[in-house]
């Protein structure tokens, strides 16, 4: 029993960290100027929630010389839905209110996302603030930016429609700059 006490400690003062992922450790920014040079903002005063579903398409097929049926996966059509409070002035919060209150549409409700990990540093070497990162285009869908009860603040509610494949990189968090990896630059 001294043993494994004595290699768990050792692990622990090696900087290794083991356990649950938090929620708090995946930071989403979202480029609020689209139009222009890349401005990130976290996605994070005043949101409550933000769910990511895969939504994997799948084909089934049923062939003569088998009893049950073949299932693949051929695709997906991913979105993070999102439940917020709309906290006035907020960067993120004024984009995405600006995009429902005016019925945005097509590429003027397009932008970009960087989900960073920040359980994930990024290599030995590199700089301290550099973590593990995706961007991912996506199309702002706002489901509700008005409304809610009296006494209430007002909800701001929809989902970010993912739009092709992501490119894997990392993300300075002090300088808010996303650099993609070399095989993804090429």
């Amino acid at each position: 029993m001294e043993d494994l006490r004595f290699k768990l400690d050792l692990q622990t003062f090696a900087g290794q960290e083991t356990g649950p992922a938090m929620r708090y450790e995946l930071l989403t920014y979202i480029n609020t100027a689209p139009k222009t040079t890349a401005q990130y903002e976290l996605m994070g005063e005043g949101f409550t929630e933000m769910t990511e579903s895969l939504n994997p398409q799948t084909k089934e097929s049923g062939y003569i010389h088998q009893k049950s049926k073949s299932n693949s996966v051929t695709g997906y059509a991913p979105e993070y839905a999102f439940t917020a409070e709309y906290i006035k002035g907020d960067p993120v919060c004024e984009y995405i209110a600006s995009i429902g209150n005016g019925r945005l549409i097509g590429a003027d409700a397009e932008t970009d996302i960087v989900n960073v990990m920040l359980y994930k540093r990024a290599e030995e070497g590199e700089e301290e603030d550099l973590y593990e990162a995706w961007q991912q285009k996506i199309a702002v869908k706002c489901d509700q930016v008005n409304g809610g009860p009296g006494q209430d603040s007002m909800p701001l509610t929809g989902s970010l429609l993912y739009k092709g494949d992501p490119v894997k990189g990392t993300f300075n968090i002090k300088t808010k700059a996303f650099t993609p990896n070399a095989a993804a630059a090429a």
